[in-house]
């Protein structure tokens, strides 16, 4: 299967660098060009287009199913995590707002989240869970999946098998930017510290 692995539109909250998480915002003007600029950047021969069900996800791809004529089929799966009391902060408001759960960087962090988030390793096991099943819905086929910058990020961790300590190291995607990954049929993404 081919993926490719697309991060929605900017929205107001992206501007900010606000975590945005369960927020469900509407792409603002900047983030609908970018998701006219995605469907022209992206590679002809997609065949399915998967994406998140939250507003930012479903906008962006809404824009590239119109331009390919296809339909999407969207999957809570891979939905953003939910930062819980960071959600609709900026890391300063955080920082205040939540002093000791900076200091730790709960946040970026595999054995500690935000109050009331989901923690690294329950979006990675969903998102996995997500992986498996789309690569058994459409073996073979060019997929893509439009969802968010940690689904991004725990996708690129679970397909090029990188080492925990690396996760959250790596490069962020930007808002209406993409990745190409193949993924050999059959076979299973590495297991997280937690599993």
């Amino acid at each position: 299967m081919e993926l490719l692995l697309a991060r929605h539109g900017q929205t107001d909250l992206n501007v900010d660098e606000r975590w945005q998480g369960r927020l469900d915002l509407p792409l603002n003007a900047t983030g609908r060009a970018q998701a006219d600029a995605l469907a022209a950047a992206l590679p002809p021969g997609i065949e399915v287009i998967v994406a998140s069900p939250q507003l930012r996800a479903r906008q962006t791809a809404e824009v590239v199913a119109a331009a390919r004529g296809l339909e999407i089929e969207f999957d809570a799966l891979f939905r953003e995590r939910d930062f819980g009391a960071f959600e609709g902060l900026t890391s300063e408001e955080a920082r205040v707002q939540h002093p000791a759960l900076w200091a730790a960087n709960a946040a970026y962090r595999w054995d500690l989240q935000p109050l009331g988030a989901e923690s690294t390793q329950e979006v990675v096991d969903r998102v996995a869970v997500g992986l498996q099943a789309l690569k058994s819905r459409h073996a073979g086929r060019c997929v893509l999946l439009v969802s968010h910058g940690f689904v991004v990020r725990c996708l690129r961790y679970l397909i090029d098998r990188l080492p925990p300590q690396d996760f959250f190291a790596a490069e962020r995607i930007p808002n209406g930017g993409f990745i190409r990954r193949s993924l050999p049929a059959g076979g299973t993404t590495h297991a997280s510290p937690g599993s």
